[in-house]
């Protein structure tokens, strides 16, 4: 008896395993496998994410998905873009500063996770995130607007001054601070326009203090469909002495039978979710 409780139980446990899986990915920007963005639309997040990584070396997915039962039906959608984010390994491994969208269509949930750099006190503002810019257009199934309009948000409301070093928003003063978001959220597509791989500018020199920074890439070696390339990112301070050189990495040329990869970056459950 004891031997074909300990069976069932070995089934039971392995069937559960194999209920709780997650799909693999195409690409390390947008998996729309749920069908919501026409080329265009995809064409332009693609763009941005590639953008975003290029200039600031964070990684940051969508993924679209008709529902989560069809790999996960028996945890929550926190659950399941956590242990996504960790199996697909979003952002880099030691700043941890990736970010997941995941979108759910027939469910009419989704989930913004952040990596373990961002720490919980984003939350607040990726909720919010969420509420004014995803929601809004989901409601009225105008589902490729409300991606783009998120994606954009995301990067200028959390991504960009993560990296700047500044203080999640606090939740006081909630009509003062709505104005607020939407003046950071314009200004920063602004400087998003105007500083691109310039943006370190608005960081502080390490020696002197002053905001005098300048970066340059400098390639060495392009890289090719066989072998991947290699460059030297170069800080300077316009205002001191102060220079750095950082090696850097030009991903191998994709083909139609490759992919790229993410960076092995981790979560522990940061970031927000909403229902429509």
């Amino acid at each position: 008896m004891t031997r074909i409780l300990l069976l069932i139980a070995l089934l039971f446990g392995a069937s559960h395993a194999v209920a709780q899986s997650y799909p693999e990915y195409n690409s390390t920007t947008v998996n729309d496998y749920a069908g919501l963005l026409d080329d265009a639309a995809e064409a332009r997040v693609v763009q941005e994410l590639e953008n975003l990584r290029k200039d600031t070396g964070v990684e940051m997915t969508v993924l679209t998905l008709s529902r989560q039962d069809m790999f996960a039906p028996d945890i929550t959608i926190e659950k399941f873009a956590t242990g996504l984010f960790n199996e697909w390994g979003i952002g880099d491994k030691t700043s941890n500063d990736g970010v997941l969208v995941l979108i759910l269509k027939t469910d009419r949930a989704m989930q913004i996770e952040l990596g373990d750099g961002y720490g919980h006190e984003w939350d607040r503002e990726t909720a919010r995130v969420i509420d004014r810019s995803f929601l809004p257009a989901f409601g009225e199934d105008r589902y490729q607007d409300g991606i783009q309009a998120g994606v954009t948000d995301i990067i200028n409301s959390i991504v960009k001054p993560f990296l700047t070093g500044e203080e999640a928003p606090k939740s006081s003063g909630e009509g003062s601070n709505f104005i607020w978001v939407i003046f950071t959220a314009i200004f920063g597509g602004i400087a998003a326009l105007i500083f691109k791989d310039k943006f370190v500018k608005l960081k502080k020199c390490p020696e002197c203090g002053g905001r005098h920074l300048n970066r340059s890439r400098h390639v060495k070696n392009k890289a090719t469909k066989q072998a991947a390339g290699d460059g030297d990112m170069i800080t300077e301070c316009d205002n001191c002495s102060y220079r750095a050189v950082v090696p850097y990495t030009i991903s191998r040329i994709s083909s139609s039978s490759s992919k790229s990869s993410f960076g092995g970056g981790s979560s522990s459950g940061g970031g927000a979710g909403g229902k429509w």
